[in-house]
């Protein structure tokens, strides 16, 4: 076991794909942070709209509260109930997976949808919705029942950024960006630049992680987080000239959670493996 570093930032994205809600502690559920990508925007054909696509998505803010789901919408205000009566169901598309979700009240979806110019709906992530991950399973590994899910994130629960891996990268821009680029769940102060890429097995707070996959990035590292305008090709350009694999361009690292548990402000990083 290895002390790694603490945490300095926890974060929520609650709708996905809009802003973002940070927070000083984080229920991890086996399915991810609580509340984390719970909702998600879809177009007619209940496929994923994500500011690939609709950056004005970015201008969404949200927060979760004891009341539900707080919208923001220019000076409009929606608090879509903490419960959802589960009695509207459809199908959803999220990359390959095709799974159920619950509609949320008409009234959200109109007014989501005058203000993004596109006709969509909006959903939430239901007991009944199980969208597995895929994991790799090692020759005599006992958990061949385990069956970890995810919400509505793009690959598994929770993604992990480190503070130096972002130095590094400022170190080689002409116009630095902040950590908000890549939208982590947890951001943590490292010992160095994307040492998070060799870890297989971390413990933070109460839980332990395991399975990591490295982070591709696409163009919505390019967007201001808070209006959805790119006006560079930066940080994607330079990151690609150095953090290349394949056809890929990562950074940050995504995990999946073993057990629930909490984590908090300063909690410590411990590699297990």
């Amino acid at each position: 076991m290895t002390f790694a570093g603490t945490v300095q930032e926890l974060n929520i994205y609650p709708i996905k794909s809009c802003q973002g809600q940070p927070v000083k502690e984080m229920n991890i559920t086996l399915e991810g942070p609580e509340g984390d990508r719970q909702w998600m925007i879809v177009d007619d054909n209940g496929g994923f709209l994500t500011q690939r696509t609709l950056p004005k998505l970015a201008t969404v803010q949200v927060l979760v509260n004891d009341s539900g789901l707080s919208i923001g919408i220019g000076k409009q205000f929606f608090v879509v109930p903490k419960t959802n009566s589960l009695k509207r169901m459809i199908r959803v598309k999220v990359w390959n997976d095709e799974i159920e979700a619950a509609l949320e009240p008409d009234l959200f979806s109109q007014a989501l949808s005058q203000h993004l110019g596109v006709n969509c709906r909006l959903v939430r992530y239901a007991p009944t919705s199980k969208r597995l991950v895929p994991w790799r399973q090692e020759p005599g590994d006992s958990t061949a029942d385990w069956h970890p899910e995810v919400r509505f994130a793009d690959g598994r629960p929770l993604s992990l950024l480190n503070t130096k891996s972002l130095q590094d990268l400022n170190s080689k821009l002409a116009i630095p960006v902040g950590m908000e680029r890549f939208r982590g769940n947890i951001v943590f102060t490292g010992q160095a630049a994307f040492e998070e890429d060799q870890w297989q097995r971390l413990r933070i707070g109460d839980v332990t992680f395991t399975q990591p996959k490295k982070c591709s990035r696409c163009k919505i590292i390019t967007m201001d987080q808070k209006t959805g305008e790119s006006p560079t090709p930066e940080p994607l350009k330079t990151l690609s000239g150095y953090r290349r694999d394949g056809n890929k361009v990562n950074f940050g690292v995504l995990w999946i959670p073993e057990n629930t548990g909490r984590i908090t402000l300063g909690s410590p990083l411990e590699v297990l493996a």
